[in-house]
């Protein structure tokens, strides 16, 4: 056999490669932590897994050291919200997934505010319905994780068990280890980091979220638009002719259920239309009911018919509690949803200070490539049913059926799940055209 070669004659290769090696042994896990004396070979280690694994599902590689600097290179800076704010916060990991520039499926999720290797986070009870999520998708979630933080056997009972990497046999104690990676000999001085690394890296991120924290929602990118097609079709009836969608009469809405606790990694299926999405429209109110939402559309509904007018059904932080929001519209720069905003104001379709732009460039897709003279009808048969949709007009002429409007991916889940309840597969996508 091969001896290992001394990483300090290959880098930090070494680590990338034992990382590969070990990958089809965690084919069959749901959720595994990377656990280490050192932050950088551990992450290289789970990078290098992450990798491999994201050829066959969707990877989601997570920071509970606030030092895994080989994923911050691979998914930008460190200077945004993380795990510990998702978990503080009741945050959706979704918002702050980052997608990896050279791979659809694989994700790195940031650390957050600082302090994060400590119990509050790594023995949070919300860990369980992660994993689970994770599971129920046949996804993978990897945290990289100190080998002395707090908690860490808390959070190792809850995954499927442990990657142990450089670390004294004394810490597999009480733990599910699933490989187990030792540095050379001639290494072991490399693993020492200095004593003050971690402090002085947690007060630096202290900085940088006091100046800015920026929260993230990514999506990841779709090759080709005929997943488009395809994805659209799945929800039609064959076509009475071409160039025109026949639709199934959807059931009356049930009780919007919040989405599964996990990265969504359902993808816009049509990135190829970036360049010309309409993403600004006014948001004229938020009502806690549907009812409340719809009851201004119907007093209002000659003003707002035929500017693009949809009622988005939103959660609020983490909690379960719904929002519907009434959002008008659909320009391409912000100077179109502005005058927009003055002219419904001048009508006293809202009051004066009130409603607000917003930039809503998500939507899901109830029917494409309708023919003009059927739009209407459609529309109308959608509406009688509750899910609020409005039409706009194509670069081709032709229309397309959207409901909801949304900031994100992740806040279409709720208005998802009321077409799922309908047997209706949901379709998210970037909304593109005009107002009818």
């Amino acid at each position: 056999m091969t001896p290992p070669l001394d990483p300090r004659q290959t880098g930090t290769t070494w680590w990338e490669d034992e990382g590969r090696r070990i990958a089809g042994q965690l084919r069959e896990i749901s959720a595994v932590l990377i656990v280490g004396s050192n932050a950088e070979h551990s992450a290289r280690v789970a990078l290098a897994i992450a990798q491999v694994e994201s050829e066959h599902r969707h990877v989601a590689l997570g920071d509970l050291t606030g030092e895994a600097a080989p994923l911050y290179a691979v998914a930008g800076g460190e200077d945004a919200f993380g795990l510990s704010d998702c978990l503080r916060q009741g945050l959706p990991l979704n918002d702050i997934a980052r997608p990896a520039p050279d791979r659809d499926s694989l994700f790195i999720l940031p650390a957050g505010s600082p302090p994060v290797a400590c119990e509050e986070i790594l023995a949070h009870e919300r860990w369980p319905r992660l994993v689970n999520g994770f599971a129920k998708v046949g996804a993978f979630l990897m945290l990289v994780v100190p080998a002395d933080a707090p908690g860490l056997a808390a959070l190792a009972a809850a995954t499927g068990g442990t990657v142990l990497v450089d670390v004294p046999p004394s810490f597999a104690r009480g733990l599910k280890v699933l490989a187990t990676i030792t540095s050379p000999e001639p290494a072991r001085d490399a693993l020492r980091a200095p004593a003050d690394r971690g402090r002085q890296r947690a007060a630096l991120m202290v900085i940088a979220t006091l100046l800015a924290i920026v929260a993230v929602g990514w999506f990841a990118r779709s090759s080709i638009s005929s997943i488009y097609r395809a994805a659209i079709a799945k929800r039609s009836m064959p076509q009475a002719a071409a160039g025109t969608a026949a639709v199934p009469a959807p059931a009356a809405p049930a009780t919007v259920i919040p989405p599964a606790d996990t990265v969504r990694l359902t993808d816009p299926v049509n990135p190829a239309d970036t360049s010309s999405t309409a993403p600004f429209a006014v948001e004229v109110m938020a009502a806690n009911t549907l009812a409340g939402a719809n009851s201004f559309l119907a007093d209002n509904g000659e003003g707002t018919s035929q500017n693009g007018a949809t009622v988005s059904p939103v959660t609020v932080g983490g909690s379960t509690s719904v929002w519907y929001k009434v959002i008008i519209g659909a320009s391409h720069d912000r100077a179109g949803a502005d005058s927009l905003l003055g002219a419904m104001r001048r009508e006293r379709l809202v009051r004066s200070g009130e409603g607000r732009v917003v930039k809503v460039p998500y939507a899901l897709v109830l029917v494409d490539n309708i023919e003009r003279t059927q739009a209407m009808s459609l529309h109308e048969s959608w509406r009688k049913r509750g899910f609020n949709p409005y039409l706009l007009v194509q670069h081709d002429g032709s229309v397309r059926l959207f409901a909801g409007a949304f900031e994100t991916p992740a806040q279409a889940a709720p208005l998802a799940s009321a077409l799922r309840a309908a047997g209706v597969a949901p379709v998210l996508a970037f909304r593109t055209g005009r107002t009818y």
